[in-house]
C-alpha cells in the first residue's frame, strides 16, 4: 500500500501536471507533377488527425531545402495558420495564382516555397521544435506523373487518384487506361473473327517543362522624377540563379534598358506595366510588375540656424535615399534608407550637412536634377516652417550672397526705348537709389561676415570686427561717391560763350 505522503504527492501531481494535447499533423496528399507546366500548380496537403488545433506558424516543409510558412493572408493565402482537428491545409508555391486557377476552392491555402522534383523526391514536415513529424518518398512509377492525378495517403500506403484538395482522400485508386477486347464466333462456319476496340487517345501534347524563370521584383510606388533601381533575377527550377542570360527591361513609358540592375525615372505620374524579358540561347521568359509613379508632395526649407527641413505631406512614407542637398558647390547626399514618414519632417542640422544652408540651397533628385529650391514645395504641399530652436540664438548661417553690387541692364527691342531707359537710370533719383542699394548690400555683407565669425568666436570679438569693417566700407563709399560725381558732371555751354 502507498503511504499517505506518497498518495498525497501522487494526487497533487495528477491535478497539477499539464495536460498533453494530442496532435498528429501528417502529409496527406501531394501533387508533384501537374499536367503541362508545374508553375504554381504543385501542392502539399496536410491533415490534422489529432484532437486539438495546431498552430503551424513556426513549422517548416522540406522538399530538398527547408521553407517556412507565410501566415495568411500574406502573399494571397486564405484561411488560418492554425489547422483544426480533422481539418486540412494546402501548402502552395504561389497562393495568389493557385487560388485564381482553382475557382471555388475553399479552406486554408498557405503560401510557401515549393519545387517538387518530377522524377523522385522526399518531402518532410517538421514542427516548431525542428522535429520531423511526417515524411514521404516517392517516384514517378507510383503515378501522378503529369496525368492529372495526385498521390494520396490510404492507411499506410499511397494511391494515385484525382485530386481531393482540402477534403477527404479517395478510397479507390484510379485505374490506368486499359484495352478492351471482344471475340465474336459464328456457328455457321468454321471461321472465327476477333475485333479489338481501343479507347480514344487524346492528341494533346504537353508543352515543354520550363527551365528558366524571370523575377522583376515586387510591385512598387515610385516618385516622379526620381531614379528608381530595378533589380531582376533569372533562376531555374531549383531556384538557383542562372548566369549568362540577357536582361531587357521595358518600363511602359517608351523607355527600355538592358542589364540585371538598372536605374529609371518616370517623368509623368501614372500606372505603368514594367516587363522584364530574360533570354538564354533559344529560351526566353518574361515577368511583369506594376509601378505606380506619383508626384512627391514635399516641402524644402532653409532654416535660419543653417539647417534644412524636408517635409513629407504625401499619403505614404517616402524613401529619399540618395537625394542631394546642394548649396553653392557644397553637397550632402542623404544616406541609404532615409525614409520620411507621412506627415513628418526630416531636419538636418548644419553640422551634419557640413555647411550652412541659405536661400540658394536646393534639394536635388539622386541624378542631380533640381527638385526644389529653398522655401519651395511641390503642388499641394505646404512649406515646412521649422526654424532654429530659441535656445540657440548664436547659430547664424553663413550667407553666400554676392558682396559686390549687381550691374543693372535693360534689354528692349526698341533702340529709342533703350536710350530713354538709360537716361532714366542716369537721373539723380536713380543714382541715389542705386547708391542706397549698394550701401545696403555692403552693410549686409559685413553683417553676414561678422555673423559667420560669431559662430566660431565669442560675441564681443566680432562686434569690434563689424565696426571696423563698417568704417572701412563707409570710407570706400564716400570715395566712390566723389569719383562718380566727377565722372557724371555735365557742363553745358551757354550761347554767349559761342
Amino acid at each position: 500500500m502507498l503511504s499517505k505522503t506518497t498518495a498525497v504527492f501522487f494526487l497533487l501531481y495528477t491535478l497539477c501536471a499539464p495536460v498533453v494535447v494530442s496532435a498528429d499533423v501528417i502529409i496527406n496528399e501531394f501533387l508533384y507533377d501537374a499536367p503541362g507546366t508545374d508553375t504554381d500548380q504543385e501542392y502539399i496537403e496536410l491533415s490534422n488527425t489529432g484532437s486539438a488545433p495546431v498552430d503551424l506558424t513556426k513549422w517548416k516543409i522540406n522538399d530538398g531545402s527547408s521553407h517556412t510558412f507565410n501566415v495568411p493572408p500574406k502573399n494571397g493565402g486564405t484561411g488560418s495558420i492554425s489547422i483544426t482537428p480533422g481539418g486540412y491545409v494546402l501548402l502552395v508555391d504561389n497562393a495568389t495564382n493557385f487560388v485564381a486557377a482553382h475557382a471555388g476552392l475553399s479552406g486554408t491555402v498557405i503560401d510557401t516555397v515549393l519545387s517538387l522534383a518530377n522524377l523522385s523526391g522526399t518531402i518532410s514536415l517538421s514542427d516548431d521544435t525542428g522535429t520531423i513529424v511526417s515524411t514521404v518518398s516517392y517516384t514517378k512509377d507510383q503515378g501522378g506523373n503529369g496525368d492529372g492525378n495526385s498521390l494520396q495517403r490510404k492507411d499506410s500506403t499511397w494511391i494515385m487518384a484525382l485530386p481531393t484538395m482540402n477534403s477527404a482522400n479517395a478510397t479507390v485508386a484510379a485505374s490506368p487506361v486499359e484495352t478492351a477486347t471482344s471475340t465474336v464466333s459464328t456457328t455457321s462456319t468454321t471461321t472465327t473473327t476477333s475485333s479489338t476496340t481501343n479507347t480514344p487517345v487524346s492528341s494533346y501534347v504537353a508543352p515543354p517543362v520550363p527551365t528558366l524563370f524571370a523575377d522583376a521584383g515586387d510591385d512598387r510606388a515610385v516618385i516622379v522624377g526620381a531614379d528608381t533601381e530595378f533589380d531582376g533575377r533569372a533562376y531555374d527550377r531549383d531556384r538557383q540563379d542562372v548566369d549568362r542570360v540577357r536582361f531587357m527591361w521595358n518600363f511602359g513609358d517608351g523607355s527600355t534598358a538592358e542589364g540585371p540592375a538598372v536605374l529609371h525615372h518616370y517623368d509623368y505620374p501614372g500606372r505603368y506595366a514594367v516587363i522584364l524579358s530574360i533570354a538564354q540561347n533559344k529560351t526566353a521568359v518574361i515577368d511583369e510588375i506594376i509601378v505606380l509613379a506619383e508626384p512627391a508632395r514635399l516641402s524644402f526649407t532653409a532654416n535660419s540656424d543653417g539647417s534644412v527641413s524636408i517635409g513629407n505631406q504625401d499619403t505614404h512614407d517616402l524613401d529619399l535615399s540618395g537625394w542631394i542637398v546642394r548649396s553653392f558647390g557644397r553637397v550632402f547626399i542623404l544616406p541609404e534608407h532615409s525614409v520620411v514618414l507621412t506627415g513628418s519632417t526630416l531636419h538636418i542640422a548644419h553640422q551634419t550637412l557640413d555647411f550652412f544652408s541659405a536661400l540658394g540651397t536646393e534639394l536635388d533628385y539622386p541624378n542631380g536634377a533640381l527638385a526644389l529650391k529653398a522655401n519651395e514645395s511641390t503642388p499641394d504641399a505646404p512649406v515646412a516652417t521649422a526654424e532654429a530652436p530659441a535656445s540657440t540664438p548664436h547659430a547664424v548661417p553663413v550667407s553666400n550672397t554676392e558682396t559686390s553690387p549687381r550691374a543693372f541692364s535693360v534689354v528692349t527691342d526698341n533702340a529709342e526705348d533703350h536710350t530713354s531707359l538709360e537716361r532714366q537710370i542716369d537721373t539723380p533719383q536713380t543714382k541715389a537709389a542705386q547708391k542706397s542699394t549698394e550701401d545696403r548690400l555692403a552693410t549686409s555683407s559685413v553683417l553676414q561676415t561678422g555673423a559667420a565669425a560669431s559662430a566660431v568666436s565669442g560675441q564681443w570679438y566680432w562686434w569690434l570686427a563689424v565696426l571696423g569693417l563698417v568704417a572701412l566700407f563707409g570710407g570706400a563709399a564716400v570715395a566712390v561717391r566723389g569719383m562718380r560725381k566727377d565722372e557724371w558732371d555735365i557742363v553745358e555751354e551757354s550761347p554767349e560763350a559761342e
